[in-house]
């Protein structure tokens, strides 16, 4: 296994819709294609490759040394983002690839730096005067995303919404219970106690929705 210290973000530089009826595996064949019988070289220059949606390929084998950036291939691994067509090295990250594009990117950055000890990553523009891939590198490293805080935040005032309700509900009940007696009583803590019940369920349906996505 050769040593590995840095991975170097690339695009294919190919329109948003490109080949969008393919398959990934289909696509990268085709990239394999142009590497192979317009340079020359003996394989994908790329080891890694990422899709529209989020799919990650796999192209030149990690043990091999890649074919993507001049100079710094021997110790690096080269992953490539498709899309980046007419992008420009200063763009943001978003102005050319997708939201499943940045959650796999770094996913598998994190995979690989954990995998090889690696700490340092770089955009092919940092080494060459070229747009590639298409943003710039540090800055978006730097960006962590968003955590879906607003989403636990309006899911717990749904539950504590519910759990009123049901308080509520069982604070009547006893107070009409009291102005009771006799069998009539026994009736009234009946139905409170379905009451209850109810509000329980309308609780836990409420909290299955969340987990189902639904606001």
């Amino acid at each position: 296994m050769r040593k590995i210290d840095e991975i170097i973000i690339h695009c294919t530089a190919t329109r948003p819709n490109w080949w969008e009826d393919k398959t990934t595996d289909e696509k990268v064949a085709e990239i394999r294609r142009w590497h192979v019988e317009d340079n020359g070289w003996s394989d994908i220059g790329y080891h890694y490759l990422i899709d529209r949606d989020g799919t990650v390929a796999k192209g030149r084998p990690v043990e091999k040394a890649g074919a993507h950036c001049k100079g710094h291939n021997s110790t690096t691994i080269g992953v490539s983002l498709f899309g980046g067509h007419g992008s420009s090295e200063r763009d943001t990250f978003n102005e050319h690839f997708t939201v499943e594009q940045n959650k796999a990117l770094r996913e598998l950055l994190a995979d690989l730096s954990d995998t090889y000890g690696i700490k340092k990553i770089t955009g092919h523009n940092q080494y060459a005067p070229k747009a590639c891939p298409g943003f710039d590198v540090p800055r978006w490293l730097a960006r962590k995303p968003a955590a879906p805080e607003r989403k636990k935040v309006a899911q717990s005032r749904t539950v504590q919404a519910s759990a009123t309700q049901v308080a509520t509900g069982a604070g009547g009940a006893v107070a009409a219970i009291a102005a009771l007696d006799g069998t009539a009583q026994l009736v009234a803590i009946g139905g409170s106690v379905l009451v209850i019940l109810l509000g329980l369920w309308i609780m836990r349906e409420r909290l299955k929705g969340w987990g189902n996505g639904r606001r």
